[in-house]
């Protein structure tokens, strides 16, 4: 695609109904996807995960530096769905994009995306590169995210099953919100394992948070699942370290209920919860 700020992005017309990434080959640009019937999906696939992929950039913090806002970000994408619209991406790997890796923010942006990795390896932590945002109704599965932002955005209700997180200093592998007022938002998630990656062991969040929101709910159900992490976070209140645990569900006003079999914690502490709501958590027996 031409190298160009707009450019660089197919806005894929509705009469395509499969984009097909044959191995060996490096997509250099990204898709992006307007209204289409339900009855009409797109379908992104590739013949082999590892070779077939979709690149975006290796300029880190590519969104700031060509005066990308901040709501606008998940528009640069290596797929974003711009408008409502039913999208599978299989098999392929995401790698660099210029701003998010796979989103959809429109009310109906339902987007599946299975046997899919998503990844930043560059350098810095400012790279914009969240993992995976997507309407209700989406799923996320067999896959691998890596990336210095948030993982997933459970701002939708959502599946996910059989996927493995790279918890790196910057971002959370699951992040329940940085707003939003009177959101009820369930997660189903089974086989899940996020993994702490930082060389140094600190974090700027706990492996599930939640940042701000007003009179919110978030009902969680996990069935399997494993987290790999030790050292610290940083207390921005505090302005300090301090041992880093599963949570950080900050908002007061907000309630957080989950309910949780087959967990291995690896001697992981519970962490800060001031939310609301219940929390049940059954450790797998040793």
């Amino acid at each position: 695609m031409p190298d160009s700020k707009e450019g660089f992005f197919w806005r894929v017309p509705a009469r395509v109904k499969r984009i097909v990434i044959d191995a060996n080959v490096q997509v250099r640009g990204g898709f992006r996807v307007l209204y289409r019937e339900k009855a009409n999906p797109l379908h992104i696939v590739g013949k082999d995960r590892k070779s077939s992929v979709i690149f975006g950039t290796d300029e880190d913090a590519w969104t700031d530096r060509n005066g990308v806002s901040e709501n606008e970000k998940w528009k640069y994408s290596s797929v974003s769905v711009i408008e409502d619209a039913v999208v599978h991406v299989l098999n392929v790997t995401c790698l660099n994009p210029r701003g998010y890796i796979i989103s959809g923010y429109a009310n109906d942006a339902v987007i599946h995306v299975d046997s899919c990795s998503l990844l930043d390896t560059r350098d810095g932590n400012n790279n914009n590169s969240d993992g995976f945002a997507g309407a209700g109704g989406s799923s996320v599965t067999n896959s691998l995210i890596s990336t210095a932002d948030d993982g997933i955005k459970v701002y939708s209700d959502i599946t996910i099953e059989n996927t493995t997180i790279e918890h790196h200093r910057n971002g959370a592998p699951l992040q329940f919100g940085w707003g939003g007022k009177n959101e009820t938002v369930s997660a189903q998630i089974k086989g899940l394992v996020i993994k702490g990656v930082d060389r140094e062991n600190r974090y700027n969040m706990a492996p599930i948070t939640w940042e701000r929101g007003n009179d919110s709910v978030r009902n969680v159900s996990i069935d399997g699942l494993e987290v790999e992490i030790k050292g610290e976070v940083y207390n921005e209140e505090e302005m300090a370290w301090r041992p880093i645990g599963l949570f950080e569900l900050k908002p007061s006003d907000c309630e957080f209920n989950l309910t949780a079999v087959n967990v291995k914690l690896n001697g992981l502490p519970m962490g800060l919860r001031k939310t609301k709501g219940t929390v049940d958590i059954s450790e797998a027996l040793k």
